[in-house]
C-alpha cells in the first residue's frame, strides 16, 4: 500500500487506482497506475509505502489480541519511502497526474527517482 504525505498540511492519504487522491490542502496528490504497483504523484510529494501483510497482521493483533496483549502497545509493521523506478513516477503537476495513464508518453514532464545503493 502506498500513501502520500503532504509536507504542507501534514495529511497522509492512501492512493487508489484511477482517481487522483489529494491531501486536505489540495497541493499534493497521486494515484496508482493499472499495474497496482506504480504510483504517479506530483513533484514535492513524499510517498510512503506500507507492507500490506505486516500492516494487516499488526491491525489484527491490536484488535483481536486485545485481551491477550492488554498492556502491549507496540504492534509493528514494515514501511519505507519508495524510490525505485517503476515504483513511483513524479510529474510536474496535479493536472499531469490526472491524465497520466499506462499509455501516457511525455517528454521531460515526468521522471522516476534513481535507485540509490
Amino acid at each position: 500500500m502506498k500513501l502520500i504525505f503532504c509536507p504542507e498540511c501534514k495529511d497522509l492519504v492512501q492512493l487508489r487506482e484511477g482517481a487522483v487522491r489529494t491531501c486536505t490542502c489540495g497541493s499534493y496528490g497521486g494515484k496508482y497506475l493499472n499495474d497496482h504497483l506504480t504510483a504517479v504523484v506530483n513533484e514535492g510529494t513524499l510517498l510512503v509505502g506500507l507492507d500490506n501483510n505486516t500492516f494487516v497482521s499488526a491491525v489484527k493483533n491490536a484488535i483481536y489480541g486485545k485481551e491477550k496483549w492488554e498492556h502491549r502497545v507496540d504492534f509493528f509493521f514494515t514501511g519505507w519511502i519508495p524510490t525505485k523506478p517503476g515504483e513511483v513516477i513524479f510529474v510536474a503537476s496535479l493536472e499531469v497526474v490526472e491524465f497520466f495513464d499506462d499509455d501516457y508518453k511525455a517528454g521531460n514532464e515526468y521522471s522516476t527517482m534513481p535507485v540509490s545503493k
